[in-house]
């Protein structure tokens, strides 16, 4: 699969190189020229190895393992839109089940 010098992790190996999806991801590579692409496997090892690598980011803080096993605290960039209330907007049936101060627009 050739990927503009990405580094590609973990491809399936019943997946041979004329797969459908292992050209679309060639395709996707080739315009996004990624540093590199993984392949997901769904492993205990997989998910230990991307916890590890978010822990060590800064984006995963690791709780106590006797109170809270294998559970992490994930905090959002506090300059994420999503976080930024006056550009909030919740959708729902009832004023109150938008929460408690936040605006609510009709349905149209």
């Amino acid at each position: 699969m050739a990927t503009t010098g990405a580094r590609v992790e973990g491809r399936p190996q019943n997946l041979p190189a004329y797969h459908p999806v292992v050209r679309w991801v060639a395709e996707v590579a080739a315009l996004t020229t990624p540093d590199a692409i993984h392949w997901c496997d769904g492993s205990q090892s997989e998910y230990d190895r991307l916890c590890q690598m978010l822990v060590e980011a800064g984006t995963f803080i690791r709780l106590n393992e006797k109170l809270r096993p294998n559970s992490f605290l994930a905090r959002s960039d506090p300059s994420d839109v999503a976080r930024v209330e006056d550009r909030t907007f919740i959708c729902s049936e009832k004023e109150e089940d938008a929460g408690e101060g936040r605006r609510r627009r009709a349905h149209q």
